[in-house]
């Protein structure tokens, strides 16, 4: 497996990552099952027999279970923690979250990134993660809110590095005027049925 360093980091990533977003089974609020459990075991430790070094996850991934599904296996499986690169996204509210009816919207509050965070950590059975990714654009962001909370976690050693997913350069470039952390990925969804950022 080919790998690669990461702009102004020391992450050395190989260069197909595993994606966790269907980890944890279905999208419901449904407990996992020791199946999915196993299954998730096999993939992961697969993954890594195989030279796949960087685990992609995101928070709202089958309501917080597919992060779970990580966290058995860093738990179960001593050294596993420190064979991969674990990159989280963070900060979409999926519908009904915050209360009955409510829609999906984005939110990057100092209290919304920081508090989830702290449930990221506690899902995956983990001190901090390698990177934390914006998990797409927040069209009412406060940006000196995201440089606070970025500020807050990288000194606590809760994250190492920042990055986004599907900013366009005008929505980096704001952020960039407020973070002191450089933005180290922009994860874009891009596929013959998702080609608008071409």
């Amino acid at each position: 497996m080919k790998t690669y360093q990461i702009p102004n980091t020391d992450l050395e990533v190989s260069r197909i990552a595993l994606g966790t977003g269907s980890l944890g089974g279905t999208w419901d609020k449904t407990p996992p099952t020791q199946d999915l459990r196993d299954r998730a075991n096999t993939i992961l430790q697969a993954a890594v027999e195989h030279g796949i070094n960087f685990i992609d996850m995101a928070d709202v991934y089958t309501w917080g279970k597919s992060n779970q599904m990580v966290g058995d296996v860093i738990k179960n499986n001593p050294g596993f923690r420190h064979k991969v690169i674990l990159q989280s996204k963070s900060a979409i509210f999926l519908p009904d979250e915050a209360y009955e009816g409510s829609p999906a919207f984005y939110d990057f509050s100092y209290e919304n990134l920081t508090s989830r965070v702290e449930t990221t950590l506690k899902h995956l059975n983990t001190d901090y993660l390698d990177i934390l990714l914006l998990h797409r654009p927040d069209a009412l962001v406060e940006p000196e809110e995201v440089a606070r909370a970025f500020d807050d976690l990288q000194s606590s050693g809760k994250v190492r590095y920042f990055g986004v997913s599907n900013h366009n350069p005008f929505q980096i470039d704001l952020l960039k005027k407020y973070i002191d952390q450089p933005l180290v990925i922009n994860q874009i969804q891009l596929s013959l049925m998702h080609n608008d950022l071409i």
